[in-house]
């Protein structure tokens, strides 16, 4: 048996992607969810535990023996429960599980993140970026508690890497949308691909597949960067069948252009992830299958530089 891997909030959309991935790469794999699984999910591969993520002692004894954990259990939107409800339980389950990581001495953590840790989907008016494509160095401008929550979440992952120097690696997955693929499906057949209006925008038309999430989650386990670091996950082009530039053009004009942006090519930089995890998402709606990945961009050392510690 492989090495053991704790999922929390494995039932969920993107959990069960997850527990599907690990498992067909041969860990062992324990889903500690308050929630079932549901009947053919993926997720019944896995040993289940009726944990709650904002009890301290579950979750100690949810870890228990485990060599990482993908930690993804959370509300996972402001849009249905009050903000301090929200904030509380995003954020206690944070704490909890790095906490009882650290206290069995697990050196390999993810966390989901988002998109809104830049501040960008659920604030008061329409975010403008400073520059595009935006990347993991641009500032947040979080205003709501569910964003709040992300980014405080990659902020704890900052200061427990510096109680366990050289002992731990933190990834924070700055996920978006979460598309499966009848989702993905559906959009090609009948989503609304032009409409650059309303709140349209403040999600920089950006989405990423199951799949394509589950396997960075696999990577950032596998994979060795060192500290804590977050990542934007999401697929290589937009929801939208209007080119990116004209995108643009039409929204934010006058913004700040670092690199070229052809085609439908997303406003979300994934160079970090590809750099640091050797993973290129493949996922793409517009040809309703998996497409192969393209080989990366040759880069110059001193760009890649800018993402080490």
């Amino acid at each position: 048996m492989g090495e053991k891997v704790v999922v929390t909030g494995g039932s969920g959309r993107a959990g069960e992607y997850i527990i599907a991935e690990l498992t067909a790469n041969g860990y062992e794999v324990s889903n500690a969810d308050s929630v079932p699984p549901r009947p053919g999910s993926p997720s019944n591969a896995a040993q289940w535990w009726d944990i709650d993520v904002t009890d301290y002692g579950e979750m100690l004894n949810a870890l228990t023996g485990a060599d990482a954990v993908i930690h993804m259990a959370a509300i996972p939107a402001p849009n249905k429960d009050p903000e301090h409800k929200v904030f509380r339980i995003n954020m206690m389950a944070n704490w909890n599980v790095l906490e009882a990581a650290e206290v069995h001495g697990i050196g390999r953590i993810c966390m989901a993140s988002s998109v809104n840790a830049v501040g960008a989907g659920w604030g008061q008016k329409l975010y403008t970026p400073e520059y595009y494509p935006v990347n993991e160095n641009h500032p947040t401008r979080v205003e709501d508690a569910y964003s709040q929550s992300k980014w405080l979440g990659e902020q704890m992952g900052d200061a427990f890497v510096r109680r366990r120097p050289g002992e731990v690696q933190i990834a924070n997955m700055r996920f978006h949308a979460l598309w499966d693929p009848e989702h993905a499906k559906s959009h090609l057949e009948l989503g609304d691909k032009t409409n650059l209006g309303g709140r349209n925008p403040m999600g920089f038309w950006s989405w990423v597949g199951r799949h394509d999430a589950a396997r960075a989650c696999r990577l950032a386990i596998e994979k060795d960067f060192g500290g804590h670091e977050a990542f934007f996950i999401n697929a290589t082009d937009t929801t939208l069948e209007i080119p990116t530039m004209d995108a643009i053009e039409a929204v934010h004009p006058g913004v700040e252009i670092r690199e070229p942006l052809p085609g439908f090519k997303s406003l979300l930089s994934v160079t970090k992830a590809e750099e640091l995890l050797d993973w290129i998402p493949i996922e793409s709606w517009r040809e309703g299958t998996v497409r192969e990945p393209e080989p990366t961009d040759a880069r110059p050392a001193e760009y890649k530089a800018q993402w080490t510690r």
